[in-house]
């Protein structure tokens, strides 16, 4: 009896410190994440691609709108650099999200992060501020 309760025991025990650190883990990837963001960059724009792809950011353009997300997935932070099918693709866990950004398939659960921006006036270059 004594041997059963003592590998419950360290079940539970595993069990938690393997949660505790994924929280930690996604605690640090979302905090660096939101401060790595806090400053305005100027990207060209083509308004004949639907999708360009930046550093930390994804432009994407449909029916004369422009929208900017961030670029790392919602997942675990992993830089998107991928449309396959008309969906933006992860390459580290396969999440899919829509041209509005919005999750198709996970893992990941919370869409992609619109970003501030604003359009030139002479409209070939887009600002960023994220």
């Amino acid at each position: 009896m004594e041997i059963k309760n003592r590998r419950v025991f360290l079940k539970v025990v595993t069990a938690g410190m393997i949660s505790f650190f994924v929280f930690i883990w996604n605690k640090l990837t979302l905090q660096h994440i939101e401060t790595s963001g806090s400053s305005e960059a100027t990207l060209p724009l083509n308004k004949n691609k639907e999708v360009q792809f930046f550093d930390r950011f994804i432009v994407v353009n449909t029916n004369d709108n422009t929208r900017v997300f961030s670029s790392h997935c919602s997942h675990l932070g992993c830089k998107i650099d991928k449309v396959a099918n008309g969906k933006l693709v992860c390459p580290c866990h396969g999440s899919e999200y829509d041209l509005n950004g919005n999750v198709i398939k996970g893992p990941a659960y919370k869409n992609l992060t619109e970003v501030n921006s604003t359009l030139t006036n002479d409209g070939k270059s887009i600002i960023v501020k994220g």
